[in-house]
């Protein structure tokens, strides 16, 4: 028994050593994803593209829509939620059914529409990406 008591304790020393552990990374461990997004602000949306994008849109325009394209967030759900200054003007909750995944959503603008506006994509607490642009006269 003497004998193999050296291999036992270099077998243990394999096993038990950092390189041959069974740790999982944090992306396999169940860690959340971090989804990714990229958005714009234009005028429609035509064969799933986002038509008249700007920075700055005449009060006339009556509706905006805000486009993403967003990864890591399959089979979840994200807001756009649409500013104008700070006050929160409206919420509409999107579903992401794989990634990457493109949706957006539309603000019809009222009579006082003129102002800095944003529309930020939110998933859970976390504002993923923001699109500022200005309404004007």
């Amino acid at each position: 028994m003497r004998m193999y008591w050296p291999a036992v304790f270099v077998a243990f020393l394999i096993v038990a050593s950092p390189a041959s552990s069974s740790a999982q990374e944090p992306s396999q461990a169940g860690a959340p994803t971090v989804a990714m997004a990229e958005a714009a602000v234009g005028t429609g949306v035509a064969d799933r593209q986002l038509t008249g994008t700007a920075e700055s849109f005449p009060v006339s325009t009556g509706r905006l829509y805000c486009y993403m394209r967003i990864t890591n967030a399959s089979d979840t759900e994200v807001q756009h939620v649409w500013y104008k200054g700070e006050t929160e003007t409206s919420r509409v909750t999107l579903k992401i059914g794989g990634s990457p995944w493109r949706t957006w959503s539309f603000k019809t603008l009222g009579e006082d529409a003129a102002g800095d506006w944003r529309c930020d994509v939110v998933q859970g607490e976390t504002v993923v990406t923001s699109v500022k642009f200005k309404v004007v006269e």
